[in-house]
């Protein structure tokens, strides 16, 4: 079993795709089914890689004897290395829990990365790829828009900027209803079924109103007024800005509308991050 060839390929495949992403960082892993037969060659070859932005994970894997695999152990403290950059772990003393190999596997990972970029003065940068919705405060318009503006009272309590808190009073129909009024009820003696009462007399009608008169005037049919289908809720994206955090809020913007939002960042989600909004 020979590592010292690939070892030494990788390497230089890192360092080339560094030169075009400085950010850019590999992770070379080598299933094995027997023990290193070329140990000085593999000692040889990751001393020279040490430089590389690249960590090397070793699993052997099966019944083999790896006691010779025993040498990358802190072999870069034995030889002088200036950072650590293999890992060997053995399949068998984890197949019955893939929790327990992941965490063997994995776990110098995110030291040895952050050691590589940090010995650089790389440090970590934003990532521009996220594509979000243009959040963008428009004039306040007395007519079309309603005050959503919030404040928070001597209780604690958060209350809307307007006569009462969440309230809105419309005194409209209220004002149409001055001619209505309130109707006495019936009387219990009209109540259940009285064999002796007398009928109630009914008018005769007039005989104008008897037989077919070919010049009377239809009488006008309402026409039917259709009912507006309700709007769908749009969902969009929105970005944090920067110094506002989860559960504070901002006014932005619907894509659609044009409409002015109060949302609350939710928790979890830092300065930049995005959270999904429907309105």
């Amino acid at each position: 079993t020979v590592f010292a060839e690939v070892i030494s390929l990788a390497a230089a495949q890192a360092k080339s795709r560094q030169q075009t992403n400085p950010l850019s960082y590999t992770i070379l892993l080598l299933l094995t089914d027997g023990a290193v037969t070329d140990v000085q060659a593999t000692k040889q070859a990751l001393a020279s890689v040490a430089d590389a932005p690249l960590s090397i994970i070793i699993v052997g894997i099966g019944n083999a004897d790896f006691s010779a695999m025993q040498f990358l152990d802190d072999f870069e403290k034995r030889s002088n290395m200036n950072r650590d950059v293999v890992q060997f772990v053995q399949f068998n003393a984890h197949e019955f829990d893939k929790t327990s190999l992941t965490r063997a596997t994995l776990e110098e990972i995110p030291d040895q990365l952050v050691q590589f970029f940090h010995s650089r003065g790389i440090m970590p940068q934003p990532d521009n790829s996220i594509s979000t919705s243009r959040i963008a405060v428009e004039d306040y318009n007395e007519e079309a828009d309603i005050d959503l503006s919030m404040d928070y009272g001597a209780d604690g309590e958060i209350a809307l900027n307007v006569d009462q808190p969440a309230a809105f009073i419309d005194n409209s129909y209220e004002a149409g209803l001055g001619g209505v009024k309130m109707m006495a009820p019936p009387s219990t003696a009209s109540q259940g079924y009285n064999p002796h009462a007398s009928a109630p007399a009914i008018a005769p009608t007039s005989t104008a109103s008897q037989g077919y008169n070919p010049y009377a005037t239809a009488p006008a049919m309402a026409a039917p007024v259709p009912v507006p289908a309700a709007p769908q809720p749009f969902t969009f994206q929105i970005q944090v800005p920067q110094g506002v955090s989860p559960g504070m809020q901002i006014q932005v913007a619907h894509p659609q509308t044009g409409q002015p939002l109060i949302v609350a960042v939710p928790q979890g989600v830092p300065p930049g991050g995005v959270f999904s909004v429907s309105a």
